[in-house]
């Protein structure tokens, strides 16, 4: 047979003696002395145990070592101790009798006339995304698809102009007709030079990916930029499916 929990009757109850046991302490004198026991440690490991980097923990007041120094045209230095910082003309002492009552500090910075040196940076620090610190990370966000395309063809239509008009003057266009001014077939070569070059330009932003916007309301404004570079007049009126049909038809 297996245990069977008996009945309140029969268990008792727990004397409230025996269930304070060893939360007080009695002295040889009869005194009784509260007692509890100590906090649990951490789970987590505590690093000021380590004793190479023990001066860090538990620090108390202001630590005016290391410090950084910025200078207007230098870079920014980290100095040590006192010694460094006199180096370069400044100091860190014990303020007088009026700057105590002016500033209300105990100790203040101070520098020679001739130094530049000084323990705040002048004006706002750039932040620069190559070198963001510490600990950060910078995270760029992605470029606008029609600037992106924008920019390719504004860099692709001078090149490929020059390639056609080089083409077209190597042999690989019409021969110039002897009673045609010279100047005049070098504009006629040029016009064709542009007409293919609007061609493959065309061809390229048929099959760009910039066409392929979302069909959200965020998307709305990509998509009425891609119409002005098709040469549509847009109304305000047009739904967004209305402007991409309109798009797409001229693609």
């Amino acid at each position: 047979m297996g245990f069977v929990l008996p009945p309140r009757s029969q268990v008792g109850y727990l004397d409230p003696e025996i269930a304070g046991e060893g939360s007080k302490i009695i002295l040889s004198d009869g005194e009784q002395v509260n007692w509890s026991p100590p906090p649990p440690k951490p789970v987590m490991p505590d690093w000021s145990g380590i004793k190479s980097i023990q001066k860090y923990f538990n620090r108390s007041g202001y630590v005016v070592w290391p410090a950084w120094l910025y200078h207007p045209t230098q870079e920014p230095r980290l100095v040590k101790n006192a010694h460094e910082a006199a180096e370069l003309g400044i100091c860190y002492r014990e303020a007088s009798f009026d700057e105590k009552g002016r500033y209300g500090r105990d100790h203040v910075w101070d520098w020679k006339d001739d130094c530049e040196w000084r323990p705040q940076p002048f004006g706002k620090a750039v932040f620069d995304p190559k070198n963001p610190g510490h600990g950060k990370t910078y995270v760029p966000s992605a470029p606008n698809p029609i600037v992106a395309q924008n920019q390719l063809l504004e860099a692709l239509i001078p090149t490929v102009t020059a390639a056609v008009v080089t083409a077209l003057k190597g042999g690989a266009g019409p021969a110039a007709p002897a009673h045609i001014d010279p100047a005049q077939w070098e504009e006629f070569l040029a016009f064709q030079a542009f007409k293919k070059t609007t061609q493959a330009v065309d061809a390229l932003d048929e099959k760009s990916p910039a066409l392929n916007f979302g069909h959200g309301e965020d998307d709305r404004a990509m998509w009425e930029e891609a119409a002005k570079r098709k040469g549509i007049k847009v109304d305000g009126r047009w739904s967004l499916e209305r402007l991409r049909a309109e798009v797409e038809k001229a693609a």
